[in-house]
C-alpha cells in the first residue's frame, strides 16, 4: 500500500486479508490540495487493489448483449444476475475466446473466471474473462447439445432420409482401426454368417486428434468410388465419452450424412449415442451387431428363397386357373359361338403359312447360291485382263474422233448461223429505213399505209424513221 494512504486491514471474501487504503484528514492538515490524487492515480490504485484482491474470481451470471466476436476477435458482453438486479461488463480476448468449446448464446447461464479492472478512459468496471464454462452442465456436453440441435435443424438426422440396406451386399466397406477389436468382431460374424462376403477395410484412427479427418476421408472414399462398397460400417469399440469425441465431430457427422453408400454406425455404446450414429442410415449397438445387420444367417437366406419360390409357384398357379376360368366363360358366351372352330381354322392357316414361310427360307440358300454362281461367271468373263489396255485405247480413240466430229459440226453450224444472220440483217426493215424510207401508220392503227387512197385530209399519221418517230397530219392526198 502506498505510504500516502495509511492502511487498514479489511478481510476479503475468498482470499487473504488485504490492506485497503483509508483517507483520514485532520484539522491540522494543509488541506485536500496537498493530498488530492488524480483520476488516473485513483484508477491505477483501485486496479492494483482489484488485481491483488480478486486475482481469479468466479462469477456466475447470464450472458447479455452477446453479438459474437468483433473484427479483432475480442468479445464484449455483460453478465447479469439471474434476478436482473446487477450487471457486469466483461471482455474476452481473442486467444481466450477461441478456447471456449461451446457457443456463447444470449441468456446462457455461465461461470466465468477472470480479474476485474477499471477501464481508465471511462472509469468503467469490467471483468476480463480467461475461462468460461456453462453453469449446471459441462462445456463438452453443452457443445454436444448445441451441435446436435443445429445439425438436427438442418435435417441431417431426419428419419425420412434413411436409406434401406441391400439385402445381400456384394461388397462391405469397413471404417475402423486396423488393430482394433471392432474389426475382429465384424470379420468373425461375417465369416460365420456368409464366408464369401467381400470386405474392404479402410483403416482409420477412431480416437485422438487425427481421428475425425481419417474417418471423413474413409467414408468419402467409399462414397466417391462407385462399386467399392454396397454398404459401409463405421465402427469403434467401447470407451469413455472423450474417447468417442471423433464421432461427435461435425465433419464426421456431415460425411456420414452425405455418403452415397448406406452407412451403419456402431461405436460400441448403448447408452451414449454419438452424432455420427444419428446421421447414419442404421445405428448398431456394437460392431458385431452391425455385421449381423449387414448379412443375415445363410439359413435365413435359404429359407427366404424357398418361401419366395413357393409363393411364386402359388401365384402362377392361381393366375393360370383364373385365366382358364375366364377363357371358359368367354368360350361359352353367345357372341363367341363358333369361335373355337375359327380358332382351329386359323391355327391350320397359320400352320400352312408357317410351312410356306419355312419353305421360302429353305429356298433362300439356293437363290443365294445361284446369285453367287452368276457372279462367278461374270468374274471369269473378265478374267482376260490383258485385253483391258487395248480396250482402253479404242475407247480413247473413239472419244477423240467423236470430239473432232463434234467440233466440225459446231464450226459448220456457226458458219450457217453467220450466213443466216447476214441474210436477216439484209432483209431487216431497219436497213430499208436507213436508206431514207419511212413507215407510215394511221393513228390508232398498226398496219402501215401503202396507198394514199387510204388517207384523207385531216388524218393523223405516225412516221417511223430509221432513228426516231414523228407525228403528222395529212393536208392532201394524190393517187397514182
Amino acid at each position: 500500500m502506498s505510504s500516502r494512504f495509511p492502511g487498514r486491514v479489511y478481510p476479503l471474501r475468498g482470499g487473504a486479508p488485504r490492506r485497503v487504503a483509508e483517507t483520514q484528514l485532520s484539522l491540522g492538515d494543509a488541506g485536500p490540495e496537498s493530498t488530492a490524487m488524480t483520476v488516473s492515480q485513483v484508477i491505477a490504485e483501485i486496479n492494483g487493489m482489484l488485481r491483488t484482491g480478486f486475482p481469479n474470481v468466479w462469477v456466475r451470471g447470464e450472458v447479455s448483449g452477446f453479438r459474437g466476436p468483433a473484427a479483432s476477435g475480442h468479445c464484449f458482453f455483460s453478465l447479469k444476475d439471474e434476478s436482473g438486479s446487477a450487471t457486469l461488463r466483461v471482455k474476452v480476448f481473442a486467444s481466450d475466446f477461441r478456447r471456449i468449446p461451446f457457443t456463447l448464446e444470449e441468456g446462457l447461464l455461465v461461470l466465468a473466471r477472470g480479474t476485474p479492472d477499471i477501464y481508465p478512459e471511462r472509469g468503467e468496471l469490467s471483468l476480463r474473462i480467461v475461462e468460461i464454462q456453462p453453469s449446471g452442465i459441462g462445456a463438452l456436453q453443452l457443445a454436444f447439445e448445441q451441435l446436435k440441435a443445429r445439425l438436427a435443424a438442418e435435417g441431417l438426422f431426419d428419419a425420412a432420409k434413411k436409406r434401406p440396406l441391400p439385402l445381400l451386399p456384394r461388397r462391405i466397406g469397413v471404417v475402423t482401426s486396423r488393430h482394433g477389436a471392432a474389426l475382429r468382431d465384424i470379420l468373425k460374424v461375417l465369416d460365420a454368417r456368409f464366408p464369401n462376403a467381400h470386405v474392404t477395410l479402410y483403416p482409420a484412427s477412431v480416437q485422438g486428434a487425427a481421428a475425425p479427418g481419417e474417418i471423413v476421408r474413409a467414408v468419402r472414399a467409399f462414397s466417391r468410388v462407385a462399386g467399392s462398397a454396397d454398404v459401409v460400417i463405421v465402427a469403434r469399440g467401447g470407451g469413455s465419452k472423450e474417447d468417442l469425441a471423433a464421432f461427435n465431430d461435425e465433419s464426421v457427422v456431415r460425411a456420414v450424412a452425405a455418403s452415397r453408400v448406406p452407412v451403419i454406425c456402431a461405436v460400441g455404446h448403448e447408452t451414449d449415442v454419438s452424432l455420427a450414429e444419428l446421421a447414419a442410415d442404421v445405428r448398431a449397438a456394437t460392431p458385431s451387431q452391425a455385421a449381423e445387420i449387414v448379412v443375415g444367417p445363410l439359413a435365413q437366406f435359404e429359407e427366404r428363397l424357398a418361401r419366395g419360390k413357393r409363393d411364386l409357384r402359388i401365384s402362377l398357379k392361381g393366375r393360370m386357373e383364373r385365366a382358364t376360368h375366364r377363357l371358359a366363360r368367354l368360350a361359352s358366351a353367345p357372341a363367341f359361338a363358333g369361335f373355337p372352330a375359327t380358332v382351329s381354322e386359323g391355327r391350320l392357316d397359320s400352320r400352312a403359312a408357317s410351312a410356306a414361310l419355312f419353305s421360302s427360307f429353305q429356298r433362300i440358300p439356293s437363290s443365294l447360291l445361284s446369285l453367287v454362281s452368276r457372279l462367278e461367271q461374270s468374274v471369269r468373263a473378265w478374267a482376260d485382263r490383258a485385253a483391258f489396255p487395248l480396250l482402253l485405247g479404242r475407247v480413247a480413240a473413239e472419244r477423240r474422233a467423236a470430239a473432232d466430229r463434234m467440233a466440225a459440226r459446231v464450226a459448220s453450224a456457226n458458219e450457217s448461223l453467220g450466213v443466216a444472220v447476214a441474210q436477216l440483217e439484209a432483209l431487216s426493215p431497219l436497213r430499208v429505213l436507213a436508206r431514207g424510207y419511212a413507215i407510215v401508220t394511221k393513228e390508232g392503227e398498226a398496219s402501215p399505209v401503202t396507198d394514199a387512197a387510204a388517207l384523207t385530209p385531216g388524218n393523223g399519221v405516225r412516221i417511223r424513221l430509221a432513228r426516231g418517230r414523228a407525228v403528222a397530219r395529212i393536208l392532201s392526198t394524190e393517187t397514182e
